[in-house]
């Protein structure tokens, strides 16, 4: 290793933005030539071919107004989230920034058509039609989610992905969180979007959640920890809105998972669709209800009057993560994802999870993968094997319950963010941070969200210059529907701005 190498590696680590660890790290893969791997746009891990030739004809026909039906075509019907596996993992594995130069440019053109067929005047394309086509679009497109999982205070991880993700503008609409990270879900998309960065800040954080009940009242209140001092936690830092409200300020979508207490329920996922009128202290405070921790928690909903009244008084719920950590699936049904962003933090799941991500070739890890799948799916077999056996709805079978949907789900999305494992974090897992602490945890999330910036951009840009596409044809529109042509009105200030930023 040469000398420079050495020092940019330390420059690297030091790093205490994005922007400079973005410099850094492209001043380390050109050392290593691996610039010139970039600009190479052969692989066999994505289909070159297929991305060459479709960036040729977009180009060739976006640079003559007189093949705007064309173009509209060719994107209408060839426009697919991962087409020709740009999404691929490999792909991201080799050069510290970005990946090939073919795909940012793809995706770059494309980010760039969209917004120049939004903003055109067209008489051939009329606004309505227009707006037609970029729903259209949008629909088959799909977009992104982030997931933050459960984590206790390990979950302040997620603090800091967020906020990476927010400065460079590719924070997603839908929020998943479950036990701790609906925690941080709320705070964030609880409110109006120039406030989210405050929220970022450690100092203005409020992170004392735990304090240990007097043994004496275990018992009596079935619990471990103090259940008010986590919902006055709660309340330093999450407004007191139904989901429906939360959405309304904010513009983003948060999903929250909670679990059934008892039997013959289903696990829930909370957002302002399936339960818009419920309340988001009582929906967190549930998804953090880790069984002896604290108790089970009473929804509470807004009714026609406007009152806070209990919902379904006789269910109660818990910790979100042990039936539905992830709620890949229903965000899928929901809100049109196809691309899960996964925060994992949970303590449980973080030594027995595979940090590489999927898509890697050889022996060795062809054999890791069948060892991890062949002893989950040995335990699950255990666990289910113990369940059928036992009858009734004793605590015995609840507890194999809650094993098996634990050993039953998947822990990864297609981009995974993992802290490092360390006797440190798992020390602090149940515990008060300081505020050196929590600094620390918000500065891992960001660092080890850095790498995969670029991943994450490039997956992103399309469907967000389709939101932001039509939410500037919405404008236009609500400012003189009868007039197609109408001037440009502002864009919903709730929606953040999109920034294509083309990787070096």
């Amino acid at each position: 290793m040469s000398r420079k190498q050495r020092d940019l590696d330390r420059a690297l680590e030091a790093a205490d933005s994005y922007r400079d660890w973005l410099q850094i790290a492209n001043e380390l893969d050109v050392h290593q030539g691996l610039d010139e791997w970039r600009e190479d746009e052969t692989s066999d891990h994505y289909d070159w071919r297929l991305i060459r030739s479709r960036l040729r004809q977009v180009r060739q026909m976006r640079a003559n107004p007189e093949q705007g039906v064309k173009l509209r075509h060719h994107l209408r019907q060839g426009l697919h989230w991962n087409l020709g596996n740009l999404g691929n993992p490999v792909l991201y594995g080799v050069s510290r920034v970005g990946t090939k130069m073919l795909v940012h440019d793809y995706v770059n053109e494309i980010a760039e058509t969209l917004v120049e067929l939004a903003h055109r005047d067209d008489p051939a394309f009329p606004a309505d039609a227009k707006l037609r086509f970029f729903e259209e679009l949008s629909q088959s497109f799909g977009r992104s989610a982030l997931m933050l999982s459960g984590g206790a205070t390990l979950g302040l991880f997620h603090v800091g992905v967020v906020k990476s993700l927010y400065l460079e503008g590719l924070l997603p609409e839908v929020i998943s969180g479950s036990s701790a990270g609906s925690i941080v879900a709320a705070t964030v998309a609880s409110r109006p979007v120039d406030q989210a960065e405050i929220l970022l800040d450690p100092m203005n954080v409020y992170h004392n959640f735990w304090r240990v009940l007097p043994w004496r009242l275990w018992f009596r209140r079935g619990s471990v920890m103090d259940q008010h001092q986590l919902r006055r936690a709660l309340e330093k830092n999450i407004p007191d809105l139904t989901f429906h409200e939360a959405y309304e300020r904010s513009g983003r979508i948060i999903d929250i998972t909670v679990s059934p207490a008892g039997v013959n329920q289903p696990p829930r996922l909370l957002n302002y669709l399936t339960f818009p009128y419920l309340y988001l202290y009582e929906a967190v405070l549930a998804s953090c209800a880790v069984p002896l921790l604290f108790p089970p928690v009473m929804l509470m909903t807004q009714d026609e009057r406007g009152r806070r009244v209990p919902y379904m008084p006789l269910l109660r719920w818990v910790d979100g993560s042990l039936k539905s950590d992830l709620p890949t699936l229903r965000l899928r049904r929901l809100h049109n994802v196809n691309h899960f962003i996964v925060s994992q933090t949970n303590p449980h799941v973080l030594p027995f999870i595979s940090r590489r991500e999927p898509g890697g070739e050889g022996i060795r890890n062809s054999a890791r993968d069948f060892a991890r799948s062949s002893l989950r799916g040995t335990a699950k077999g255990i666990v289910d094997l113990a369940r059928n056996t036992i009858a009734g709805g004793g605590r015995t079978r609840k507890t194999l319950d809650v094993a098996s949907s634990v050993l039953d789900q998947d822990y990864r999305g297609n981009i995974n963010i993992f802290p490092e494992i360390s006797l440190w974090r798992y020390a602090n897992v149940t515990s008060n941070p300081s505020l050196e602490t929590l600094e620390r945890f918000i500065r891992e999330g960001e660092r080890a969200t850095w790498p995969r910036m670029e991943m994450i951009r490039n997956q992103m840009v399309i469907s967000q210059t389709l939101a932001n596409c039509m939410t500037h044809l919405k404008s236009q529109h609500s400012v003189n529907p009868h007039q197609p042509d109408a001037p440009t009105a502002p864009a919903d200030a709730r929606r953040p701005s999109l920034k294509v930023v083309r990787s070096k």
